[in-house]
């Protein structure tokens, strides 16, 4: 992976497959995740069941949700894991895309409306 000297040398991106999360957008958000591992060094995209539990679950928003743990060439974790989501419209999806493709996995660097479940968690 090319990029600031402070970006991570690669990520695992977790996409929950739990029914709250396959809302309109879901099969599109996976898809552009896999095109951004692809093109990136050292990704890795896991589809798992519910990344925030039933009860965390059931209080958010609707949307898909992926979590994101960068890490280093050996594949250990570097930096906090960043939960994105929810993840609800097309552009959400390019956003998403974008921000992994630069590289850096600032949660600073997405809007608001995808770092709530983020912030939410380290409360």
């Amino acid at each position: 992976m090319t990029g600031p000297a402070d970006a991570p040398a690669g990520y695992t991106v977790v996409a929950c497959a739990a029914v709250p999360c396959r809302d309109g957008t879901a099969d599109d958000l996976r898809g552009a995740l896999r095109d951004s591992v692809a093109r990136s060094a050292r990704g890795v995209l896991v589809v798992a069941g519910c990344t925030m539990g039933p009860t965390g679950c059931r209080l958010r928003q609707p949307g898909a949700v992926v979590v994101v743990q960068p890490c280093d060439a050996e594949r250990r974790p570097v930096g906090a894991a960043v939960r994105i989501g929810p993840v609800r419209t097309a552009h959400d999806v390019t956003v998403v895309r974008d921000w992994l493709g630069a590289g850096r996995l600032d949660p600073a660097a997405l809007p608001g409306r995808l770092t709530a479940l983020h912030g939410a968690a380290r409360d």
